[in-house]
């Protein structure tokens, strides 16, 4: 490839670059850079092997292939039951699938000249991503978005020691379970599960990977009704999601007995307090039918208030928010925006320490580790002088001073187009650096879990110098355990906050 004529390479790349793996070659005449016609590059790059040349497609390719009047005329050729000409696509594509019919090339289907062309390398190709971004979620399309100013991301030093991958194992196994995912639809349940248990994982980073696809297929065989697969995929996953879950189907379908046994084994790992909190509500209820006097666990509740408001033609969060202001005490929508923001502002060095393994790329928005539990430790000196900027009171200059600088980078933390610089002056200055602490401890222990289940608003008053943090409910909405969690948290180190209970003043039709 790499001795390819320049446009042989750059026609190549366009086509990885695009979401097919099979074109027209009407499809790849329209490229400003590319001089020589595409029949003639072709040519070469089917010589090379990277390219195969009018391919056989499968009928459930061909919607992606033809427009609505081809797809329409095929299948009228090949169907003893012809469509009308006023068919939508979709309904054609349905009523293809329903007729049996071998793999043909495009000039076979059409029964005219429609050259096609197909890559045989994107294999390598997903394969090379995969190596160089650390995951498939990303595409090549990063470098043009970044290119073009769509994006920006912090610059962090990287060397040849910064890859995702250090052996070939390491990459075929993540290519192993994703090929599993993918599978969903050709294998059977019974065959994934079977491949899924041949492999043993090479490093902790894939058996993380592994346990989340463990957990994956359990739920799909409890759907299914095959409850001793899902136990024993449960219980090799090792997730805690995956132990509530075994729990919770053991509770249905064995004696309290062997429930009880099986909470009394020691723990694989720590639990997160969401997890803590399922597993103690299921001990209440086993130790009940057991006849054992156990409390079920009460969480602390802050003050509740109610409101009727006509219901609103946008969210009930910003209906409410209208309601509850005033000139003196502004209220903002926020919810996860505002707290995380601080939060990345803050701790900025920390996320963009040039830690091994964190970064593989410059298109990054958080480090690979962030999710892990070594995170803290391995950041140790830059998170200890973001939590001495909070005691010697400088915080707020660092986080204005990093506003100005950093704004528009991409943080996964950070959410630009919510956080105003009024809005971050008014936090700033009325939330305690107390609070800011206690706050950001919670989230640096389990910063998966506790990132997210913020209250709805925050209220500035200007004049008492004071705020709250607001959680909206609306009719038949109710809290969720990880908002439960941090408004017990608010409560017991008296952080301002409250429920609002909303209802509509107006009959609802």
């Amino acid at each position: 490839l790499l001795a390819a004529p320049d446009d042989a390479q750059a026609l190549l790349i366009r086509m990885i670059m695009r979401t097919q793996t099979i074109y027209r070659e009407s499809q790849l005449s329209h490229y400003g850079e590319i001089s020589r016609e595409p029949s003639e590059l072709l040519g070469y790059l089917s010589d090379i092997g990277l390219v195969i040349r009018d391919p056989a497609i499968e009928a459930e390719q061909l919607p992606d292939l033809l427009t609505r009047e081809e797809l329409l005329t095929v299948h009228n050729r090949f169907s003893e039951t012809p469509l009308p000409k006023s068919s939508a696509k979709g309904k054609i594509r349905a009523a293809l699938t329903r007729v049996e019919l071998k793999p043909r090339s495009l000039n076979n289907w059409l029964d005219n000249h429609t050259p096609t062309v197909s890559l045989t390398c994107q294999p390598l190709f997903d394969r090379l991503r995969l190596m160089f971004f650390g995951n498939l979620r990303q595409s090549w399309s990063e470098f043009v978005v970044t290119e073009l100013g769509y994006f920006n991301y912090e610059p962090v030093k990287l060397s040849q020691a910064s890859r995702a991958f250090h052996q070939r194992e390491e990459v075929d196994q993540y290519l192993e379970l994703n090929t599993i995912y993918e599978l969903k639809e050709q294998l059977s349940l019974e065959e994934r599960v079977a491949q899924t248990l041949e492999i043993k994982p090479i490093n902790d980073w894939i058996a993380g990977r592994y346990g989340r696809l463990l957990f994956s297929l359990g739920q799909e065989a409890e759907r299914a009704g095959e409850t001793q697969t899902a136990l024993q995929l449960y219980r090799q996953s090792g997730l805690g999601d995956a132990l509530i879950r075994e729990l919770r189907v053991m509770e249905k379908t064995a004696a309290p007995e062997e429930v009880d046994l099986r909470l009394k084994r020691p723990l694989r790992r720590p639990l997160t307090p969401l997890h803590q909190l399922s597993l103690a509500r299921i001990e209440a209820r086993i130790s009940k039918k057991l006849g054992i006097a156990k409390a079920t666990p009460k969480l602390r509740t802050p003050e509740e208030f109610k409101i009727s408001i006509p219901k609103p033609d946008r969210c009930v969060e910003l209906g409410s928010a209208e309601a509850l202001a005033t000139p003196t005490a502004p209220i903002a929508y926020v919810e996860n925006c505002l707290i995380n923001s601080i939060f990345g502002l803050l701790f900025w060095d920390a996320l963009y320490a040039p830690v091994p393994g964190a970064f593989f790329h410059p298109f990054q928005s958080h480090p690979a580790d962030l999710y892990r539990s070594a995170f803290k430790q391995k950041r140790e000196a830059e998170i200890n002088a973001a939590w001495q900027q909070l005691n010697e009171g400088s915080y707020a200059e660092v986080i204005f001073e990093r506003y100005q600088q950093k704004r528009g980078t991409t943080n996964a933390f950070i959410h630009w187009s919510v956080i105003t610089e009024e809005l971050l002056a008014l936090a700033l200055k009325l939330i305690p650096a107390e609070h800011l602490r206690l706050i950001f401890e919670r989230l640096l222990s389990d910063i998966r879990t506790h990132r997210s289940g913020f209250p709805d608003l925050i209220q500035f008053d200007t004049n008492q110098q004071n705020y709250r943090l607001i959680e909206v409910k609306g009719p038949g909405d109710r809290l969720q355990d990880n908002q439960k969690l941090w408004l017990d948290y608010f409560v017991e180190h008296q952080i301002p906050c409250s429920v609002c209970w909303v209802s509509w003043s107006e009959p609802v039709e």
